[in-house]
């Protein structure tokens, strides 16, 4: 007869301990699954529940490994060895699908070194993973792959993100023979020193640079890309790089971080954005409305553009800019206007500042209609930023009929 805990209704201790362990008896794939949903150290900690879980955590097809959640970069380095070791060990090899490593730690001031990840990367392409990333990577120097063999050699990858890597031309070169489907590229924070890239599988290229002086290219240098199958491309800020896109007529969506410090001269910047003449939606950033990026609009073949997403520079010259591409810009039906906090203090703080915006150029004074136009969206800190109300009074006086526009908060 079952006995009750008295005023509950609930079972007492004995017939707990004769429970079944009914998640024990779910198959390996829901087991799996859930696991999913743990951290590595979590998942592996599951070993000591029974002998049914017994290193089942080996056959998780996705490895995520977070140098954060641990006390040193020390205890990080062993817990991925000794992961990987027993992966190996198993009777039957288990496929990866994916593989992350994030190798900052704000509890150690130690880093992780090259060798250190190298036979990571390797288990993982042995293993058949299709994508693999370096997410994360803090360290006085980029990592460097010099005195290794090419280590991302692989007949399945297709995706790859790299962070704090040095990116030379043996590397470009390796990775356009050596990874026949790769498709999805991530430069993240790199140490960009390739003067040659090119691809006829890559359709997803992202390239920032690291901010650290030392890692600069001492004088400007040409950086080709040639890529016909691309059709997104994103390049942020690449100090001291003359950017020549050779083939991109693929391309559909594109990033380009507009600044004098990125290119040697104007016409660069021009080549690039006539080379993006296919391109539907199109980002134009750049650090200030002080940068004079106005020259380099007139290249641009817009007729084809659907979406315009801007950065501060627009402003100057009462939005010149802005009316000067939508009335080239015909097809266009949604633009999205982003301001950032630093503008909105330099407008409080410096005395030529509303002068830089409300001071109209002869163009910007006519009056146009955006037939296809139907969203303008402003990104702003909505309690600090005052320019977004002056720019809504700028279109609505140059804009017939005015698209529905809305201010709203800055993106977190």
């Amino acid at each position: 007869m079952k006995q009750a805990l008295p005023g509950t209704g609930m079972p007492s201790s004995n017939s707990q301990k004769s429970a079944p362990d009914r998640i024990s008896a779910l198959p390996d794939e829901l087991l799996l699954h859930s696991m999913h949903l743990l951290t590595m150290q979590e998942a592996m900690q599951t070993t000591l529940l029974s002998r049914r879980w017994r290193n089942l955590w080996a056959s998780l097809m996705w490895l995520s490994f977070d140098a954060a959640k641990f006390g040193s970069m020390r205890t990080y380095r062993k817990f991925v060895n000794n992961a990987l070791m027993i992966r190996s060990s198993l009777p039957v090899p288990v496929p990866l699908d994916a593989f992350w490593i994030s190798a900052e730690c704000d509890n150690s001031d130690d880093s992780l070194y090259y060798s250190d990840i190298h036979p990571w990367i390797s288990h993982a392409l042995n293993s058949k993973a299709w994508a693999l990333g370096i997410l994360k990577h803090s360290g006085p120097n980029p990592l460097s792959m010099q005195g290794y063999p090419f280590p991302f050699t692989s007949a399945y990858l297709k995706i790859l993100g790299l962070c704090h890597c040095s990116i030379d031309d043996w590397f470009a070169q390796n990775l356009s023979s050596c990874c026949p489907v790769l498709d999805d590229l991530d430069l993240m924070s790199c140490a960009i020193h390739v003067t040659m890239f090119s691809s006829t599988t890559l359709k997803r290229l992202s390239i920032t640079s690291t901010q650290a002086k030392k890692d600069f290219p001492t004088e400007f240098q040409y950086l080709v890309i040639n890529m016909p199958n691309l059709v997104s491309l994103s390049l942020e800020e690449i100090p001291k790089r003359n950017i020549h896109l050779m083939d991109v007529s693929s391309v559909k969506t594109a990033s380009i971080y507009l600044f004098s410090l990125s290119f040697g001269n104007s016409q660069v910047q021009c080549s690039i954005l006539s080379a993006l003449s296919n391109v539907t939606s199109l980002t134009l950033a750049s650090p200030s409305v002080y940068e004079d990026v106005v020259p380099k609009l007139s290249c641009i073949f817009e007729k084809k553009k659907k979406r315009l997403h801007l950065g501060e520079w627009f402003l100057t010259g009462g939005c010149y800019p802005l009316i000067y591409l939508l009335r080239r810009s015909p097809g266009v039906e949604k633009v999205v206007l982003q301001l950032d906090t630093s503008g909105a203090d330099d407008y409080d703080r410096l005395p030529n500042a509303i002068a830089e915006i409300c001071s109209p150029r002869k163009e910007a004074t006519m009056t146009f209609g955006c037939e296809k136009l139907k969203k303008i969206r402003i990104y702003c800190h909505l309690q600090r930023d005052k320019r977004a109300q002056i720019i809504m009074l700028i279109l609505s006086t140059h804009i017939s009929p005015l698209p529905s526009i809305k201010i709203k908060p800055l993106p977190v």
